[in-house]
């Protein structure tokens, strides 16, 4: 299988616009309010690290539970999931538009270091960075690319969105909540397009004869 970098390059950003950290940045400094920087970053960490072995059992196993479990073909799950992705993007720009991304009521007790885990795990790495589309997009990506393809561009994408909400505080303050929301905003437009991309695959995948093949 010839993988050109930018294949590669192509996956990553479709993934960053999927898991899209600088969107996430408004929802993880409110889950975090009220926490010093060094507990900030110990859940930050601990939530990146929770998320990417999620993804990466996904991008281990996904395609063999798609096959032997549900007996799915690659045509269909590639359809279907840029189906989702279609509904992902549209949902999160109509919930951006009215201001409904989630995220600000959490209880006091989500702030004492007792919760700590339980904060990185839920809903910070699932599902603000483990999502659905997140999931998908790994299982497509392994599926035509291969195991290493996925868990490297996972490894790209998260060690980013580390470095990202890391620095969550200060980009918030640097491009203030209109450039975040143009920035989720672009990301939204991206994982619709992606998803159309994904759907248009799916059937040339499975009606070849339509397409030319």
């Amino acid at each position: 299988m010839n993988i050109t970098l930018l294949a590669f390059l192509q996956a990553v950003l479709s993934l960053f616009a999927i898991v899209d950290p600088v969107g996430g940045i408004p929802i993880f400094l409110v889950l975090t309010e009220g926490l010093s920087d060094p507990e900030r970053r110990k859940v930050l960490r601990f939530a990146v690290l929770t998320a990417f072995i999620l993804i990466v059992a996904f991008a281990l196993a996904g395609s063999a539970v798609m096959k032997y479990v549900f007996h799915i073909s690659l045509s269909e799950f590639t359809f279907a999931g840029g189906l989702l992705l279609v509904v992902v993007g549209i949902r999160e720009m109509v919930h951006t538009s009215r201001g409904e991304r989630p995220a600000a009521q959490q209880p006091d007790d989500r702030r004492k270091r007792s919760h700590y885990q339980a904060l990185a795990v839920s809903p910070i790495a699932v599902p603000l960075l483990a999502g659905p589309g997140t999931i998908v997009t790994v299982i497509l990506f392994q599926g035509q690319y291969g195991q290493l393809f996925a868990i490297a561009a996972c490894v790209v994408v998260f060690a980013l969105a580390l470095v990202i909400l890391h620095y969550s505080a200060l980009i918030s303050r640097l491009i203030g909540q209109v450039g975040m929301l143009a920035v989720t905003r672009i990301m939204q437009i991206f994982i619709i397009a992606i998803g159309v991309r994904f759907m248009f695959m799916g059937l040339r995948e499975a009606f070849p004869k339509m397409f030319g093949g």
